[in-house]
């Protein structure tokens, strides 16, 4: 068994069984750290996602039909602002200080 090659297939097969459902995990991806474990099967990392994106999930595991809209998602200015706020907190904090 070719476990690396398992699990990228696994991860391609529950990406698209999702997308059909009118679900996407943007973190959705073989853990990496866990292919070189040696006694236990590579792992799938689900990650983390929006709260549309979980009841959009929850939803497809209810057997519910996907919604028609596609999801709404952040202009890339909004996705970077808050990833320059998070990172300027994160720094202050390292320092001591408060942001």
């Amino acid at each position: 068994m070719n476990q690396p090659k398992d699990v990228e297939t696994v991860t391609t097969d529950l990406r698209e069984a999702l997308a059909r459902a009118g679900v996407v995990l943007p973190s959705l991806r073989p853990d990496p750290v866990s292919y070189e474990h040696r006694y236990l099967p590579p792992l799938v990392e689900l990650g983390r996602c929006t709260m549309d994106v979980a009841r959009r999930l929850t939803r497809a595991l209810d057997g519910s039909p996907p919604e028609l809209a596609e999801p709404a998602s952040l202009p890339q200015v909004a996705v970077t602002e808050r990833l320059s706020i998070a990172t300027a907190h994160a720094n202050a904090r390292s320092r001591g200080e408060r942001a």
